[in-house]
């Protein structure tokens, strides 16, 4: 497989320092939004399919007819190819100068830090695929506040907004593209319009986990601004509280009183790590105080009541064996969002997208193609 064309870049978002990745060179863009507690790193190989899937694609079409041809030369005849693609397992479902103000557009920071120089390959790709580490994860900063899913639906707003909007040269070069050599003779372009409407394009969404979550809500409050919308393993959905999480509830509310004792205070580290080692939630363990309360708030909103609003065409990829977002969760969103269909993964779990990340690639590539 091709290296894709990989920058690692750097923005300024309402005072917030956000990293992301840029995957490719295509026209097409495809925001992914991660899941908690990872960041960017993780889908670098599904990004990386993805981009070449064109090229991968094109390079086996044109060794198929070349091998057609030699075959038809030596023996005269064209038979049909018993080579058939094996059909998937998979079961399908219908229905981001040194002046303050400078370089600043909505209180986004449109300055660069200096990228890593591309790699090669990917360069026939029509997707450019961006993936922001959302603020408080990877190499971005954590907000200066208690945010909710609403604050992150904001960031997402934004940050799709200066990523995909050309700017500077890229903008001049957008608009030579468009317009013809005759235009350019008589100074003057044409096209200039249709330019403009091409700089605001929609983007193809996609959202994993917490990603999932922020995703379901933006294309509630945004339709306009996103083509297709995919949500694996998506969050939102708000269940019972399990035993495990009750156990959780209790101890976040009495543990400071019960390691207070003076005589269990000097063991609080390690009762902790071990409860928290119980109850298996590493999410919530190694979140800094801030992302904590951050947490709660995210969790405690149900979006089941808005997912019938979402008019958006809709991919939903679902593992069987999700255990953080079951399967029920993804055929709930299958039947109260109208124009979706959803695909089960028999053998993969919540880490759907980087466990298959080729399956996984197929399923998107036939949904925005």
């Amino acid at each position: 497989m091709n290296n894709v064309n990989l920058q690692e870049k750097q923005i300024k978002i309402d005072n917030l320092n956000i990293n992301y990745k840029e995957i490719g060179n295509g026209d097409i863009p495809i925001v992914l939004l991660h899941g908690w507690g990872i960041d960017s790193d993780k889908y670098m190989e599904l990004a990386n399919l993805i981009v070449n899937s064109n090229t991968t694609q094109k390079n086996k079409s044109e060794n198929s007819e070349t091998s057609q041809e030699s075959f038809i030369q030596e023996n005269g005849v064209n038979e049909n190819n018993d080579n058939l693609q094996k059909s998937s397992s998979q079961e399908t479902e219908a229905n981001e100068d040194s002046s303050p103000d400078k370089g600043r557009l909505g209180g986004v920071d449109l300055r660069f830090q200096t990228p890593q120089p591309p790699l090669s390959g990917g360069n026939n790709s029509p997707y450019k695929i961006i993936i922001p580490d959302l603020p408080g994860f990877g190499k971005s900063d954590e907000p200066d506040e208690n945010w909710n899913l609403d604050n992150y639906v904001e960031f997402t707003d934004k940050f799709i907004k200066s990523v995909t909007q050309a700017r500077g040269f890229e903008l001049l070069k957008n608009i030579i593209k468009k317009s013809n050599i005759k235009d350019l003779m008589n100074g003057g372009f044409s096209s200039i319009s249709d330019t403009k409407t091409e700089e605001k394009k929609k983007v193809i969404l996609v959202g994993h986990s917490f990603g999932g979550r922020i995703a379901i809500k933006y294309a509630v409050k945004y339709p306009d601004k996103i083509e297709k919308l995919v949500l694996t393993g998506a969050a939102g959905i708000k269940h019972s509280l399990s035993r495990k999480q009750k156990i959780l509830y209790v101890a976040t509310k009495t543990g400071k009183t019960i390691f207070s004792l003076p005589v269990i205070n000097k063991f609080q580290k390690y009762a902790e790590k071990f409860l928290y080692k119980i109850i298996r939630e590493k999410d919530y363990r190694k979140a800094s105080l801030r992302m904590k309360e951050i947490m709660k708030k995210v969790l405690a909103e149900d979006l089941t009541p808005i997912l019938e609003k979402i008019k958006t065409t809709t991919l939903l990829l679902w593992g069987r064996l999700d255990n953080s977002t079951p399967l029920s969760d993804g055929k709930l969103m299958n039947e109260k969002i109208e124009n979706s269909e959803l695909v089960i993964f028999d053998d993969a779990n919540h880490s759907l997208p980087y466990q298959k990340p080729e399956e996984f690639t197929k399923d998107i590539i036939k949904f925005i193609t």
